[in-house]
């Protein structure tokens, strides 16, 4: 089909002309595409502009298609199947039937306390649906990571530079402090000083700081943490904490597992850390996408 500078091939078009094909006669084409006889009389015309033949021909007994109609049509159709099928996944999505893998940024604690449960509970409703645990990024580069399709989603504490991502409150957490189940300092009732201190493991899985809330408070007295160690990783701690006189601040409900599991116990910390909020993030770009909003639907249905 050679496309000439005044006209240009369209799905209308390619729609008319199977039509045209198939009815052999411009009235009927028209009315099968619900639409009036001068203007499928138009839409010939300009198929006869861009292919350089008739369409349809002078038989004995009406019209009919030509050899080169005919072949067009059979790719017309190949094409408007396709498109269909394309509009069809995207305004349509069967999590019953759908294959699909969720990337979602988190940390290794986001993927115990909340990929967890939630990926066990789709897997058994949800046989083609999976979710890929993507590596932490740097904040300031998320908005690029979720914006270029690299990951759908992602969940955790981001600073307010990134408040213009779309986001829902899914959890709030608290901070607490691990210890040895032997060690020193459990049972005493420690100053500022005293727990500023200790040999603390920093756990810092991006450029941002996890326990931010416990270093200003102890910075407005002049203090800081004794860091020992500094970990992009919240799963080694419980190991170390364990066998070494060192503490760790944890999430609360990461704390309550390990501690389950491991030899460890509570330090209090010595002075009022407010809760912090998880997020789950996306981009404006996927907001009104109906698999993304499916996969919110169901991290929402957990709260």
């Amino acid at each position: 089909m050679r496309q000439r500078d005044d006209l240009s091939l369209n799905f209308f078009l390619l729609r008319c002309l199977v039509a045209l094909v198939e009815h052999s006669q411009v009235t009927r084409a028209a009315d099968a595409l619900n639409m009036s006889q001068p203007a499928m009389s138009r839409a010939m015309s300009q198929l006869r502009q861009l292919t350089g033949d008739p369409i349809l021909v002078k038989a004995q007994v009406g019209l009919v298609p030509t050899a080169k109609a005919m072949q067009l049509r059979d790719f017309a159709q190949r094409i408007l199947y396709e498109m269909d099928q394309l509009l069809g996944q995207a305004i349509a999505f069967d999590p019953a039937v759908a294959r699909r893998n969720f990337r979602v940024v988190a940390t290794d604690y986001l993927e115990c306390v909340f990929l967890d449960p939630l990926v066990t509970r789709l897997s058994q409703q949800f046989p083609g649906i999976s979710v890929t645990a993507c590596h932490p990024v740097d904040p300031r580069h998320l908005n690029q990571v979720l914006e270029s399709g690299e990951a759908d989603f992602c969940v955790g504490m981001l600073p307010p530079t990134l408040e213009d991502l779309r986001h829902r409150l899914i959890f709030r957490d608290r901070i607490a402090c691990l210890a040895a189940r032997d060690h020193a300092a459990l049972g005493h009732t420690l100053s500022p000083q005293e727990f500023a201190a200790l040999d603390h493991i920093v756990i810092k899985p991006t450029v941002r700081v996890f326990g931010d809330d416990v270093d200003e408070a102890l910075a407005r007295l002049g203090l800081a943490r004794n860091t020992r160690l500094t970990t992009p990783g919240y799963l080694s701690a419980p190991y170390l904490i364990e066998s070494t006189s060192m503490v760790a601040l944890m999430p609360e409900s990461l704390a309550s597992r390990f501690c389950e599991r491991f030899s460890l116990a509570r330090i209090d910390v010595p002075f009022d850390v407010p809760p912090y909020e998880v997020y789950l993030y996306w981009h404006e770009r996927t907001h009104n996408h109906l698999d993304h909003i499916w996969f919110k639907e169901q991290v929402l249905s957990d709260l």
